[in-house]
């Protein structure tokens, strides 16, 4: 049966209405919530350069989030390894598992802005080969406690490396596109989507059930980690309502135009009632067997009030349906 989980990326819609030590605090305490309404995961996101504070720095929000939690998963996504240097990304999430023991779940992409590598000072076009590269540096440094790597894009010397996480310690990987997956899967330990309109999940399922038979992997061993929009209300009105301002905002990046709320295809979007939601995601995991959905508990412009109740009412009635 699937487990769920809660996605936060701490960025405020403009114009910010509080501060940014205050807006942390509140989703802090929104994920403290959510463990103890038996949520098994929270997810972090990352990207730079956007004037909403959207989450820069996933690994130190997941160490301060592991000194707040006891049980849940603590993950990234995803980490745009290609970013950064992986062996500081190695030991950065190796002192998150010591934190949190053993609860991170690293999860890696590739990243697809070029504004972000030219901030970076980073040929876009190095992408796959530095995320490939970086797979291999954290996984040697962390089974073996060494780092010598030598490829085309990183040259790390000989020498110790500690604290290592625990045996094991799994490294999923963010792709939608058929080639993208085929890396996931052949560097993987599990894979990673988004994919806002439900309709279109089973089209990235079917990709990555071809990919683990031409890599000869066992589904039943390769988690399908589905992240997602979900909002709750007592109304479906009412849910919209609250919803499709912070949807619409989300979604603008993504398609590189200013989406409106009429733009949404509500029909398509996992926002309503309890009942509503739940018969859906029941029809959907009968059709896509995911193991885990994780949604974003704070939408963009939503208050805490709204954000609690969403995330109270998905707990106490649409999880119990489905596990």
């Amino acid at each position: 049966m699937p487990t769920f989980g809660v996605l936060h990326d701490f960025r405020q819609k403009l114009p910010w209405s509080v501060s940014t030590a205050t807006y942390y605090e509140e989703c802090l305490g929104l994920i403290s919530e959510a463990e103890e309404l038996g949520y098994s995961a929270v997810w972090l996101s990352e990207h730079h350069g956007t004037p909403d504070g959207f989450l820069p720095s996933p690994l130190v929000a997941a160490a301060a989030i592991a000194m707040r939690t006891e049980r849940m998963s603590i993950g990234t996504n995803v980490l745009i390894l290609p970013l950064h240097h992986p062996l500081r990304v190695a030991e950065d999430a190796a002192v998150v598992h010591a934190l949190s023991g053993g609860r991170l779940v690293l999860a890696v992409g590739q990243g697809y802005a070029p504004h972000e590598f030219a901030a970076f000072g980073i040929e876009h076009s190095h992408r796959p080969s530095r995320l490939e590269e970086g797979i291999e540096v954290i996984r040697r440094a962390w089974r073996d406690g060494t780092t010598g790597f030598q490829g085309r894009r990183f040259d790390v010397p000989d020498g110790p490396f500690e604290p290592r996480p625990p045996a094991g310690a799994p490294i999923y990987v963010g792709a939608v596109a058929p080639t993208a997956v085929d890396r996931a899967v052949r560097l993987g330990d599990g894979l990673v989507v988004y994919v806002t309109e439900y309709d279109d999940l089973a089209a990235r399922y079917d990709v990555l059930l071809e990919a683990l038979a031409q890599n000869d992997r066992d589904r039943a061993s390769f988690p399908f980690v589905w992240t997602t929009m979900v909002h709750l209300a007592d109304s479906s009105d009412q849910a919209w309502e609250e919803a499709a301002p912070a949807l619409a905002y989300l979604e603008s990046p993504l398609r590189d135009e200013h989406v409106q709320p009429a733009d949404l295809p509500r029909d398509r979007l996992l926002v309503g009632t309890p009942d509503e939601v739940g018969d859906l995601l029941q029809e959907i995991h009968a059709e896509v067997p995911f193991d885990h959905l994780a949604f974003w508990a704070r939408l963009p412009g939503l208050a805490v009030p709204q954000s609690r109740r969403s995330q109270q009412l998905f707990a106490n009635h649409v999880i119990p349906r489905l596990t």
